[in-house]
């Protein structure tokens, strides 16, 4: 028997694109478990039932092609973005149960007999207040779509070489030759393009040309479709279709997952600015999304420390991770949910940037957020060590005494 973890990633999500890979590091710390790892390449804005959809099909094609077999079981991981695309799928599943295309539904609910735990990773469950604030009709129609166009366009008629070049020359203007840890998700964007063309052997230059095309491709998507950021807010906007993020009903998904006996938990994290750097990007997010947030986003609740069992901390509406509020991330009770002092990025991987010398491979783990979290590698080991703890069975609770058992042992 197997037990496989699928990993889904959040809004504009993806596997790898160009030097950036979503969840850097997992791999690494989970290869000492007996997990297999699945990484779900995510549709990166469209809405939360479309990516739900792909899901779905996703793990009917790792079923029908064997690669989860009967007697295994399957474990779910969604940050972001992506813990409403689960809270979807399994919605979708809902139906299909009741559904009367018994042929459709027999054809994926195997499936759904084999998943047996669904975890939450800062996931918005009531949105966010920063798609609140930047979700207006003439912000979306006026600047992000035509924005995101431009940038689809100018990459595609700048081709592989062109971009390559760009990132340099646009290197030489924002960082003047030298790596600022502020802006570490620039240095992001800059080596992305740049690896999109190389001088080197053919394997390098195949390379090159694949990463071209895969961000040509996610940002034709990301221009194309948008619809996730209604799903964001939390405020159900016009005739978009609701989100598991506007259902004001979790105890029936509870009910649903208890029946069918998945087990669930939720990460929620949150951050602090650095006081010293006001017009740093996390605090400029992270102000956004603590100004005047909606009370639907959730009431101020007491919240058990993942890495420090004994403490709760009270959150209030404003506590944020910079980009999603924390009590939007406590979802179903706050007894399910553990609190990790960390800002959105942290938690997947991305909480130090690697130096020219800690490189492996054309993939690099960036610090993109670079908030005053005081989140570190041993951290990350430790959460994602619960994450795959519980997805073997085990509580938050006995997997914590488990590792200060360990940790306390000799030698």
């Amino acid at each position: 028997m197997n037990h496989h973890l699928v990993l889904v990633p959040g809004f504009g999500g993806f596997d790898a694109l160009g030097t950036l890979r979503y969840y850097e590091g997992v791999t690494r710390v989970l290869e000492e478990t007996p997990l297999v790892l699945h990484y779900f390449p995510n549709l990166p804005t469209a809405s939360v039932r479309t990516r739900a959809e792909q899901m779905l099909s996703f793990l009917d094609e790792r079923w029908r092609r064997k690669e989860i077999r009967s007697g295994d079981e399957i474990h779910l991981v969604g940050h972001s973005t992506g813990g409403l695309d689960l809270r979807q799928l399994l919605w979708r599943y809902r139906e299909l149960e009741e559904s009367k295309d018994l042929r459709r539904a027999d054809s994926v609910l195997d499936v759904l007999s084999h998943i047996r735990s669904v975890q939450f990773l800062s996931t918005p469950q009531r949105g966010t207040n920063l798609v609140r604030r930047l979700n207006q009709p003439l912000v979306r129609a006026l600047l992000i779509r035509p924005l995101l166009r431009a940038f689809f366009e100018s990459t595609r008629a700048l081709r592989e070489r062109g971009t390559s070049v760009s990132g340099r020359l646009l290197r030489r203007v924002l960082l003047r030759g030298k790596r600022l840890e502020s802006d570490n998700w620039i240095d992001a964007l800059l080596d992305t393009m740049e690896g999109c063309y190389s001088r080197e052997g053919a394997h390098a230059r195949a390379l090159a040309r694949a990463s071209y095309f895969e961000l040509l491709r996610w940002l034709l998507h990301m221009a194309s479709d948008s619809s996730a950021l209604s799903d964001l807010s939390p405020v159900h906007l016009g005739d978009a279709p609701p989100s598991p993020a506007h259902s004001d009903d979790p105890e029936s998904e509870r009910r649903f997952l208890v029946e069918h006996g998945i087990r669930y938990a939720s990460i929620v994290t949150v951050a602090r600015p650095k006081s010293e750097r006001r017009f740093d990007l996390f605090n400029q997010l992270y102000a956004l999304t603590a100004e005047s947030p909606d009370a639907r986003l959730g009431p101020p609740r007491a919240v058990q420390k993942l890495l420090d069992p004994r403490t709760t901390q009270m959150l209030s509406l404003s506590d944020n991770d910079g980009l999603v509020n924390t009590v939007s991330q406590v979802w179903p009770d706050a007894a399910s949910c553990y609190l990790v002092d960390a800002d959105h990025a942290d938690v997947i991987g991305h909480y130090q940037a690697e130096t020219a010398g800690d490189t492996h491979g054309a993939l690099k783990r960036y610090d993109l957020l670079n908030s005053a979290s005081g989140f570190d590698a041993e951290a990350f080991r430790e959460m994602w060590m619960r994450i795959a703890s519980f997805a073997q069975g085990k509580s938050y609770a006995g997997s914590a005494r488990a590792s200060r058992r360990s940790s306390a042992a000799p030698g």
